[in-house]
């Protein structure tokens, strides 16, 4: 094969071997700009499209390439390639090129670089969920009352002499075992241990600490000892629990007892005693449906006169009274009673 005929076959693979590292160097170049390493300004005086245009004049007159030395590289394979295909190619590379170049200079003009702000959170003004009142603290916002409860008398009475109150030269007996029912046979001092335990349940479950001056039958406390508990606890309320007897078998009701207003031992607390009374009286009788009586104000009474702190004696109906008897000794009606006691004890101290 002649020289003339090497050189012919050899021209088309100079060009795309020229065209091929001009094309790899303008990837590179677009790589770094696309990734903003490098402007176009440092590494071509001239825009894409005029190196484009340059490249097209080239091959349009027929240009050889300047020949340049061969890197040392790995033989590639010498299959002979058509002079048709490889014009073609070119074509097709540069006007994926150049459409590519068009498509980031529209990019480029059409956008400003902008900084990314931070993401402010907006301040949130919603209030806390508020909690719904437990059963345990339901009618009560404070945890801190203390409420001392006497279930009055006892299984065997001390007929021992104490004084009415502080420093009284009038004597009366330390306790007694009180009434009787008449229907049911229940002494009164076991009654009113019933309902005292059941008033205690209610009023732990609303909060509210508590203490009993009793809790059996068997035990040997004067009226003077009882107050003096409370006394030395400065319980916030003292609740003597008792149940009423009279001559007439027809009477019957719920009363309660308070100091009066001239009291000799202590006078001072007689509004705080009344009130605490009255909220009693009012709300046992309406949780029980039964007949309200008064608040009877007596000085007679050492369990109230020994008192130092806001007392009060609940008469929860007669156990005269054959209907009221048999009433009170069922365990619904003595719930009944306790709640009724224990709304008392709400409504008091809302107002204190």
């Amino acid at each position: 094969m002649s020289d003339e005929k090497k050189d012919e076959k050899k021209e088309p693979r100079g060009c795309l071997s020229v065209a091929v590292v001009t094309l790899t160097a303008l990837w590179v170049i677009l790589v770094l700009v696309c990734y903003k390493k490098v402007e176009w300004s440092e590494l071509i005086p001239e825009s894409p499209s005029a190196l484009i245009e340059e490249i097209r004049d080239h091959y349009a007159k027929g240009d050889k390439p300047k020949e340049t030395k061969p890197k040392a590289t790995k033989p590639k394979s010498t299959k002979p390639k058509s002079e048709n295909t490889e014009p073609d190619k070119l074509q097709q590379i540069v006007e994926k090129l150049e459409d590519f170049l068009k498509d980031q200079e529209d990019q480029q003009d059409a956008t400003e670089p902008t900084t990314k702000k931070p993401k402010v959170t907006e301040p949130t003004t919603e209030k806390p969920k508020q909690t719904e009142p437990t059963e345990s603290t339901a009618g009560r916002q404070e945890q801190d009352y203390l409420v001392v409860i006497d279930a009055g008398h006892q299984a065997k009475g001390n007929n021992e002499k104490e004084p009415l109150g502080p420093g009284s030269e009038t004597m009366k007996s330390k306790a007694t075992s009180g009434t009787q029912g008449v229907e049911t046979g229940i002494p009164e001092y076991d009654l009113n241990l019933q309902v005292a335990k059941k008033l205690q349940a209610v009023l732990e479950k609303r909060g509210y600490q508590v203490k009993m001056i009793r809790t059996k039958n068997d035990v040997d406390i004067s009226n003077a000892q009882r107050a003096e508990v409370a006394n030395e606890l400065e319980a916030d309320a003292f609740i003597r629990i008792h149940a009423n007897g009279d001559e007439k078998s027809t009477t019957s009701g719920i009363m309660t007892i308070c100091q009066t207003k001239e009291n000799p031992f202590n006078a001072d607390l007689y509004d705080q005693c009344h009130r605490l009374a009255q909220c009693v009286l009012d709300e046992t009788a309406e949780a029980t449906g039964g007949k309200k009586m008064f608040v009877w104000e007596t000085d007679t009474l050492s369990g109230i006169n020994w008192s130092k702190v806001p007392v009060t004696i609940v008469e929860m109906g007669y156990m005269t009274n054959p209907e009221e008897d048999k009433l009170m000794s069922t365990d619904d009606y003595q719930q009944k009673l306790a709640e009724g006691i224990a709304n008392g004890l709400d409504k008091y101290f809302e107002i204190t």
